[in-house]
């Protein structure tokens, strides 16, 4: 009788609770899986009937881990093997060689003679959907359902800045009234195979603005094609000391020189803040001075914007749904739109955008389920957290979220009052900075609700900020030191220690920018 066997590679754990899952579930259907790590697998009890299923993570860029180096070591020297195989790969999309390790591990099973009775799977970081997939076929496969396994075919596209996914506008809806107007744009992902997890984040590749293309035009007075081709590949808009010292050199332009120097970095942050590569041309170069082509050639490749997904790949994996401010202003009479913004903030159902999903393993939920949960966001920061809450988790929710005024910038109100009927949010706490003489911020609610935080933090709370790093990093850090002396009894050193300890045990998590 064929013996199946399940032999896991892993480092942080993932891979093998995988592997015990698919054991469980074979072990359900009587039929005896044994299951190991891949060294201790021994190749020669391998015959021709047995089945070798391997889960394995993909250790660095493409290398095997600690406990499947010995079993790869000794397969390079093995002579043949009968048995059949099929293997599931977790790795990291934003390595060069991904998912490098289990495609060589494919290959020399392959070439020894083995069957492969399902294509591998490369899955990235966010890799349950494909899981889920996966072990659904292959206990269909012993059921009977052979061609459930034989005809999978699960394979993440290692999309990047260099080849991003065309999603398409399935919606877009403006969900305040507010002076600064903010968008929930939903992008259809279908047939990306692009998975994700509440927490991760969509970067967006966004097309040249074309008004600072038409100022650099007016500038020189004519662009050629090439001239217009080389300028949509590089970044107009982020400026740099670098540029400065590149067009200083070229130009001898005195205030260039100044702006570069340490001692005037107030007065350069100042000025880049809120112009692009036009505005250093027209203030500073005679056009005389520098080309196109020396200008794109100081200038870095177009850099891809990240947003924080507002939704749960568990629940919506055909889609990925984004919480946007369109940020526009004016400065010396030009009016300006943030490049990614004020593109996603004006496109219509239907348009492409070109987009690729990356982990952001650092904010995720907790593993455990029952651990209560403190959200804190301002605006747009709480985009992260409508993912979190579509999850079907046990564990306490609590969110605090600020905004300038309650009638008109309440983003996500009834949803979010929904949420709290169903008691899937426990707690909702608000603060609107505009509706008062005196300004109310996050911090200050924070504050006022100490006693309770500090019982959620003996329960094992994970702590979540999402938004400004100027308005949330220090401010929430100084509640929670504050909060560590007056209910914990902690002098300065230990407070600081307490804190430092929350954020090295994975229990304070932020996404600031």
């Amino acid at each position: 009788m064929a013996t199946i066997y399940i032999g896991y590679g892993s480092e942080t754990g993932n891979a093998e609770n995988l592997a015990k899952t698919l054991a469980q579930h074979l072990s359900e259907l009587n039929l005896a899986p044994q299951l190991s790590s891949l060294n201790d697998i021994a190749l020669d009890t391998l015959h021709h009937d047995d089945f070798l299923f391997i889960v394995t993570s993909n250790f660095g860029d493409g290398e095997a881990p600690g406990n499947a180096t010995k079993f790869y070591e000794y397969l390079q020297s093995f002579p043949k093997l009968t048995c059949q195989y099929a293997i599931f790969g977790l790795g990291d999309v934003s390595y060069p060689k991904f998912c490098g390790f289990t495609k060589d591990l494919d290959n020399k099973l392959a070439t020894l003679g083995a069957t492969r009775i399902a294509n591998r799977v490369d899955a990235d970081t966010s890799y349950r959907e494909f899981f889920k997939k996966w072990l659904h076929a292959v206990t269909a496969y012993f059921k009977g359902e052979k061609a459930a396994l034989t005809e999978l075919n699960l394979q993440v596209k290692a999309y990047g800045a260099n080849q991003t996914f065309k999603g398409k506008i399935a919606k877009i809806t403006r969900v305040n009234q507010g002076e600064f107007p903010v968008y929930d744009i939903e992008i259809d992902i279908r047939g990306s195979n692009m998975c994700y997890d509440a927490g991760d984040l969509l970067y967006l590749v966004p097309p040249t603005n074309t008004t600072t293309l038409q100022r650099i035009q007016d500038f020189y007075g004519h662009l050629t094609a090439k001239e217009l081709e080389l300028l949509h590949q590089k970044e107009l808009r982020l400026l740099s000391k670098s540029l400065f010292r590149a067009l200083a050199k070229k130009t001898n332009n005195e205030t260039l020189k100044a702006l570069t120097k340490i001692s005037a970095a107030k007065e350069f942050n100042q000025y880049i803040y809120g112009r692009d590569i036009a505005d250093v041309l027209i203030d500073f170069c005679d056009k005389n001075q520098v080309s196109v082509a020396e200008i794109t050639s100081m200038l870095p490749d177009k850099l891809p914007r990240a947003y924080s997904i507002a939704s749960d790949g568990q629940v919506s994996s055909d889609y990925v749904r984004l919480c946007v401010r369109e940020v526009q202003y004016h400065l010396n009479e030009v009016e300006y739109h943030g490049t990614a913004s004020g593109f996603l903030c004006h496109t219509k159902e239907g348009d492409e955008v070109d987009v690729y999903v990356r982990a952001n393993a650092h904010f995720h939920l907790p593993k455990d389920e029952k651990a209560p949960v403190v959200m804190i966001g301002a605006g747009t920061g709480i985009a992260p957290y409508l993912g979190f809450l579509q999850s079907d988790r046990q564990g306490e929710m609590h969110l605090f979220f600020g905004e300038r005024y309650k009638d008109k910038d309440f983003l996500y109100q009834n949803l979010l009052e929904h949420y709290l009927q169903e008691k899937r949010l426990t707690s909702l706490h608000t603060a609107f900075s505009r509706d008062q003489d005196e300004k109310i911020y996050v911090q200050h609610i924070l504050h006022q609700q100490m006693p309770q935080l500090w019982e959620l933090f003996q329960k094992g709370a994970h702590i979540y900020v999402c938004g400004s790093k100027a308005n949330l990093g220090k401010p929430i850090d100084e509640v929670f030191l504050e909060m560590a002396k007056k209910y914990g009894n902690l002098d300065d050193a230990q407070s600081q220690q307490w804190l430092y300890d929350l954020v090295s045990t994975e229990r304070y998590h932020k996404d600031l920018y």
